[in-house]
């Protein structure tokens, strides 16, 4: 990933769009800028894929294999409760004097890509998640050299938080995929 530089985000949410039977990986970018990156059904499973191995052959109880999935749902568990400490402390301190205030304001403006390629790989103790992709609009079946939209360095816990959402709308847009993440537990119902 070192050959591409790819811009950094600084929040990351999920949409279903019923209308483009797509994901929408909405990004607000270091920058200010957003941008949205569209995943298909067989992107959005390749990319889901991919984060499980990286996540599963970094931990360290893998010793360079994927780690057992009960270790992985033992993680996963504590992913959750050290985010949901964070937000807790975060939701806290807001209203203190001299809190962080946001340093990113909401962008004005949105360019949209369709995410055809994906790069994940551990670095240290984190993972590093870069898309790529084309622009839209573009011609039908135009095809153009994948172009650098977004990177994302996260922790262990945010990459676990991802992969939750992800397989969260992937199961209210009622895609039914094939997820090898079993590790994670039965997702609450839609609501």
């Amino acid at each position: 990933m070192s050959q591409l530089n790819f811009p950094r985000v600084h929040q990351i949410r999920f949409n279903y769009s019923g209308l483009e039977d797509r994901m929408a990986m909405v990004l607000t970018m270091a920058s200010g800028e957003g941008r949205v990156g569209w995943l298909s059904r067989r992107a959005l499973t390749g990319l889901i894929n991919h984060i499980n191995t990286v996540l599963k052959k970094s931990h360290p109880a893998g010793e360079g294999h994927e780690a057992h999935d009960t270790v992985m749902a033992l993680e996963h568990i504590g992913a959750r409760s050290q985010l949901a400490a964070q937000a807790n402390q975060e939701r806290e301190q807001e209203g203190e004097p001299g809190a962080p205030a946001e340093a990113v304001p909401a962008p004005e403006t949105w360019t949209h890509y369709l995410i055809t390629e994906a790069r994940v790989e551990a670095q240290g103790e984190g993972i590093i998640v870069a898309v790529l992709g084309q622009n839209l609009p573009a011609e039908p079946d135009q095809q153009m050299p994948p172009q650098p939209i977004a990177g994302l360095a996260l922790t262990r816990p945010h990459c676990h938080e991802i992969l939750r959402l992800m397989r969260v709308n992937a199961e209210q847009a009622q895609w039914d995929l094939k997820l090898p993440l079993d590790w994670m537990g039965a997702s609450p119902p839609a609501q």
